[in-house]
């Protein structure tokens, strides 16, 4: 499942022009990469999987500990899993149990990657400026496809029903604040959305009631 303050006065001579918008990909990568170094993250995705919508809410007391339950919106139950160290837990619904190997492998890695953002993996982004989201005053950044050379549309080119990459900055911490994906035009219906928020105080510790 798959994831700060310059503003750009133009000439008015330049504004008639139309430029282009400015290349912000450094000011969201440092973003991204200061989440990763806050101690404590929550995030509440709301999604589409291949079973329907669903909402994941993942909370991380950095370095090394990580709760997460997802949530089916249709059918299902939820299901939650709590990471500390290089142990997981898993609970379908029927109790809480130690989760094999290979699952364990599998969460340790996303929480790792999940909280240590490669700078280089944050794309290109331009900036879109201020913008009221939620009654919050926050900073808009529109992610660029750059498709490598050899592969992808051709320069100019778009792919039809093309989805719309936008993460948004706290303009006073810096820090992001959301993510959303969402076909042209419809960013008020994404097919993906992630809400930040950086508490005080996470406390996560393993599950006292482990069915052997």
């Amino acid at each position: 499942m798959r994831v700060t303050s310059g503003f750009f006065v133009l000439a008015l001579g330049l504004v008639a022009a139309a430029p282009a918008l400015a290349d912000c990909s450094t000011e969201v990568a440092l973003g991204v990469n200061a989440q990763g170094k806050q101690k404590f993250i929550r995030k509440e995705t709301d999604m589409i999987t291949e079973s329907g919508p669903a909402k994941m809410v993942v909370e991380y007391a950095t370095p090394d500990r990580m709760r997460q339950v997802l949530t089916p919106l249709t059918e299902g139950k939820p299901v939650e899993s709590i990471v500390v160290g290089d142990k997981a837990w898993v609970n379908s619904g029927e109790g809480w149990k130690e989760a094999p190997s290979h699952e364990t492998d599998q969460l340790v890695q996303f929480m790792i990657k999940s909280v240590a953002q490669v700078y280089q993996e944050v794309g290109k982004f331009e900036c879109t400026g201020l913008e009221t989201v939620d009654g919050r005053e926050l900073r808009g950044y529109r992610g660029l496809d750059v498709p490598p050379p050899g592969s992808g549309p051709k320069a100019g080119e778009q792919a039809k029903n093309e989805a719309v990459r936008m993460v948004y900055l706290d303009p006073v911490t810096g820090l992001p604040a959301r993510s959303v994906f969402a076909r042209k035009g419809h960013l008020d219906k994404p097919l993906f959305k992630e809400v930040y928020a950086y508490p005080d105080k996470i406390e996560i510790e393993p599950p006292t009631d482990v069915k052997k």
